[in-house]
């Protein structure tokens, strides 16, 4: 090839297709490991119910459980919101050196190849939501598709 271009784009698709097909698998992994919470928040009180059920827990080890439960699924959250800003960060640094390789032409249909990516990964992640939400799905976004990570849990969840 001996026009840059081509092989930039070309590897631009190729990471795309990556992007898609790991949150697809991802989906299936949830759907087929049982798991209708995706969240830390939401995953903390199905797991204590469920140790609780099998375990036939006391009330009082039930409240001995919950900070345990509570606190872990907040450092999952912060870690969760880390990892999403910095893989944000690598994707919109790759975005730019790569611009920076470009003709101004080439940069204008780059960049409208990039607004459309996010769109349709916007689309589907709102017609392929993982578990029970509320509001938009940016959290279940690749890196760079979205409006950002989402923020690291304030408070802890509800029934914890």
């Amino acid at each position: 090839m001996n026009q840059p271009w081509k092989l930039i784009l070309l590897l631009i698709g190729i990471f795309a297709a990556g992007v898609v097909a790991g949150g697809i698998a991802t989906m299936q992994y949830e759907r087929h490991s049982g798991s209708r919470h995706s969240s830390p928040e939401q995953w903390g009180p199905a797991r204590l119910k469920k140790i609780s059920e099998r375990l036939n827990l006391t009330s009082e080890q039930q409240e001995k459980l919950r900070p345990i439960i509570r606190r872990d699924m907040e450092d999952l959250g912060r870690i969760r919101a880390s990892s999403f800003a910095e893989g944000k960060r690598i994707f919109e640094r790759m975005e730019h050196d790569i611009a920076e390789v470009l003709t101004p032409e080439q940069r204008e249909k780059f960049e409208q190849m990039n607004r459309e990516m996010r769109e349709r990964m916007q689309k589907f992640n709102h017609d392929h939501p993982f578990g029970d939400h509320d509001g938009p799905r940016n959290h279940h976004e690749p890196p760079g598709a979205g409006d950002g990570p989402p923020p690291p849990p304030e408070k802890p969840a509800a029934g914890i």
